[in-house]
């Protein structure tokens, strides 16, 4: 029951008690209505002062439960696991194998296998053939895109096992790692090599098609390297029209024959022959008659080794008989009174002699 209730039916009750006596006591009507009057007013006017009285008071803030703590979640088991070291995988470079090692966790979801870490394993596995398949040896990010697949758990193809990867480690070994740093050492060799075969051959159309398809784009293309220097192209004028004609496969042009230095120019040769020549003559060619020259003085007898020598006597007889052989009986016998071979040729020789001339 509220306050403003108890006072209304105290009021209520001072009123009933109060007409109550005044018909006992046969008091008079108007102290009756003053009596009821005032009990009324005193009742209304508790009735409203108790609302300002509570408004006016502080109210005390409600008082918090404390809530209650919570449960924690009963913690999973911990999941088996295996340690599986150096096994090879394959990546997009047949010959360069990865190298793996990591340790593998599972959980058992079904039962029926007598060894269910080898499903885990063979899981874990195929997983990592299948992600290391489609990269690189060298390629830096290998290692985390593998791991990345590895650490997330999945089941095998028979539901027995969730499987994943922790700890995992891929590298490639020293000998393939230096095998690579051969190839790509060898690959910017090949690269160099033809960039250098490209830029020697556009130097060489260069030149043949546009610098020394004349004399004076040779001498052009020479001053324009330098423009300092004229009078040094000047003086090479003549050298620069044999470059020019050289790469033509030509003679130097008649306009320019007189600029070649003089130590340059090719022998003047005879118009006609003169009563002793006994060769032919022509424009860059000279053909000789070798029967004049043996026939002239001294001949070709004077370029062999000394008859008086007594080592030469073997040469002498190896002469005559090569000359004999190849039908030149005049000279043979030229060769024979050189060497003096009739002195001794029916002689004996010493079994020395004729096998030092049957090997010759």
């Amino acid at each position: 029951m509220t306050r403003d209730t108890r006072v209304v039916l105290t009021g209520g009750a001072a009123l009933a008690l109060a007409l109550t006596a005044g018909t006992l006591l046969e008091w008079a009507d108007w102290v009756n209505v003053v009596l009821a009057v005032v009990l009324i007013v005193g009742t209304g006017v508790l009735a409203t002062r108790g609302p300002a009285r509570r408004e006016s008071r502080p109210v005390p803030p409600p008082r918090q439960q404390p809530e209650p703590e919570p449960v924690p979640a009963p913690q999973p088991p911990p999941p088996a696991s295996r340690e599986v070291t150096s096994v090879r995988l394959p990546s997009s470079e047949g010959d360069i194998p990865f190298t793996l090692s990591c340790t593998v966790q599972w959980y058992q979801q079904a039962h029926g296998h007598p060894d269910p870490g080898v499903l885990a394993v063979q899981a874990v596995l195929h997983r990592a053939h299948q992600a290391a398949r489609s990269h690189h040896p060298e390629d830096t990010g290998a290692v985390h895109a593998i791991a990345a697949t590895l650490s997330h758990p999945a089941t095998d193809s028979t539901n027995t096992v969730r499987a994943w990867a922790a700890e995992v480690r891929v590298y490639v070994n020293d000998e393939h790692r230096a095998y690579l740093r051969d190839m790509a050492a060898l690959r910017r060799q090949q690269h160099l090599a033809k960039l250098e075969i490209a830029n020697e051959r556009f130097v060489r159309e260069y030149l043949n098609d546009e610098v020394l398809t004349s004399a004076g784009s040779t001498v052009v293309w020479w001053l324009a390297r330098d423009k300092s220097k004229v009078k040094e192209t000047v003086d090479l004028i003549g050298s620069l029209a044999r470059l020019s004609a050289a790469a033509r496969d030509t003679e130097v042009d008649e306009a320019f024959r007189a600029l070649v230095p003089e130590h340059l120019r090719p022998a003047a040769h005879a118009d006609h022959e003169t009563p002793g020549d006994k060769g032919f003559s022509g424009p860059g060619l000279s053909v000789v008659d070798s029967s004049a020259v043996v026939t002239g003085p001294g001949g070709v007898l004077d370029l062999l080794p000394d008859p008086a020598d007594e080592r030469h006597a073997l040469f002498g007889r190896d002469l005559v008989d090569l000359l004999v052989r190849h039908d030149h009986p005049d000279l043979a016998a030229r060769a024979r009174d050189h060497y003096g071979v009739d002195d001794w040729s029916s002689a004996d020789p010493t079994p020395g002699d004729a096998d030092q001339h049957q090997a010759s």
